[in-house]
């Protein structure tokens, strides 16, 4: 061969291995691990949430284990995660303690996004919050050892599945699931949208699939006395078992005023079964159809915003606080001292894919037009996660909470709450591409 020629070829041959290299090095990188975070397990005492008529009592026992899921991100040499819980809800604490337990470089709270699936037989989030000084075994009495004992285990998790960062490509997309869930407040909308974004290891085998779906975990009564995820646990593992090695995430959506449709006949247990398998089966061949691709734009940001003034709601102590045993003279004091001035938004952008949270539960209204909203912006696949980050109640569009009912009444920063949120995390979703949002 004429030098030339070879000195040309190892040039050539030179800047593909660069930039194969650079590829490698800018792309995304993604580990994903999971961890049992069932107390009773442990001999803990585990109080389940969201429902007063439990009064604290503790689980007799464990259908299904509950789970932590950690997914670790790398992009251009900065750290991030999404951590999802089978528990009702969950305190800032708990992120926070987690975080550093975990004590991996570049995570921070402000960089992992922390969720909760709303499993009424997961755990109380109100147990683990170190605000909660009310020792009302109706919203859940403070317990220093279920804190800590999900808090290593999600330190852990997050630790393995840093130790599995690999390069990752993505997919997502969504389709509509009529009929399997419904608005119960009798308002016509309700978010009917199951979205699925599935990473895909090195060796292009589905790797971890994060599903987003919109419905309360209240296919599970108060007298259910097991730990469980409830139908999202067993949807979990549904996708899990079809994808097989893919590890399932969960968020919830808009889920306020959100019920799921569950099956006829059977106990709660096989309703909730038949249910979670159904919605995973969708989520599963959603998500086997994806055709994922190299991640050319990523990122995940959060933003501290400041809340309305905290006020008691109008007919608090006929409806909530009859359930939970709280007298409305109490409530102003609990709220000072268990409910933040300030609360986190987060965003998780993937492609064309963008997650937004909010630190409660907002309802449809809310949830239904951010998404039209960050669809104006660019984003082709938008969805909305509750529960993330903190839990400051149920939020509400004005004319919502001015009708008044349960949800208005575990509302606790006043009627300007969700109309303020929504606005924001509009101008978050702009920021994020750079395009407007039409209000």
């Amino acid at each position: 061969m004429h030098p030339i020629h070879t000195i040309a070829l190892g040039v050539g041959l030179m800047a593909i291995l660069l930039g194969v290299a650079h590829a490698q090095e800018t792309g995304l990188r993604a580990g994903v691990a999971q961890a049992n975070i069932t107390p009773t397990e442990e001999g803990i005492p585990t109080q389940l949430g969201g429902y007063g008529a439990r009064a604290g009592k503790p689980a007799e026992g464990v259908h299904d284990r509950i789970y932590a899921k950690a997914l670790v991100f790398e992009w251009k040499g900065k750290k991030s995660a999404l951590v999802t819980l089978d528990v009702c809800s969950l305190p800032a604490c708990l992120l926070e303690e987690s975080v550093a337990k975990a004590a991996i470089e570049g995570l921070s709270p402000e960089t992992v996004i922390m969720t909760a699936s709303h499993s009424h037989a997961g755990i109380e989030g109100f147990s683990m919050d170190r605000r909660n000084i009310a020792g009302n075994p109706h919203i859940g009495i403070f317990d220093e050892k279920v804190l800590a004992f999900v808090a290593d285990r999600i330190g852990a998790a997050l630790r393995q599945a840093d130790a599995a960062l690999q390069p990752v490509t993505a997919a997502s997309a969504s389709i509509r699931l009529p009929g399997m869930n419904r608005n119960r407040r009798k308002d016509a909308l309700v978010d009917e949208d199951l979205t699925v974004l599935r990473f895909d290891d090195a060796h292009g085998k589905p790797y971890a699939v994060v599903v987003n779906y919109t419905a309360h975990g209240t296919i599970m009564t108060e007298n259910e006395m097991l730990v469980s995820g409830g139908w999202a646990g067993n949807m979990q593992r549904t996708v899990e078992t079809l994808l097989d090695g893919a590890v399932c995430l969960y968020t919830n959506g808009a889920e306020g005023d959100v019920s799921p449709v569950p099956p006829d006949g059977g106990s709660q247990w096989e309703k909730a079964e038949r249910y979670g398998r159904s919605v995973g089966v969708s989520a599963a061949n959603l998500a086997a159809i994806l055709k994922p691709e190299p991640v050319l734009v990523f990122d995940l940001q959060s933003r501290r915003v400041n809340l309305p003034k905290r006020q008691v709601p109008p007919n608090f102590a006929a409806i909530t606080g009859d359930e939970y045993h709280v007298e409305e003279g109490q409530l102003q004091a609990l709220l000072d001292q268990m409910f933040p001035d300030k609360a986190p938004l987060y965003a998780l952008r993937v492609n064309d894919y963008m997650m937004i949270t909010f630190p409660g539960e907002p309802i449809s209204a809310i949830g239904l037009k951010l998404k039209k909203r960050m669809k104006q912006a660019g984003i082709a696949t938008p969805c909305v996660a509750s529960l993330a980050g903190d839990h400051i109640g149920y939020i509400l569009s004005e004319q919502e909470y001015n009708e008044g009912g349960y949800e208005s009444t575990t509302s606790f920063y006043g009627p300007t709450l969700g109309p303020l949120l929504l606005d924001l995390a509009t101008v978050f979703a702009q920021d994020m591409t750079g395009n407007p949002a039409k209000p």
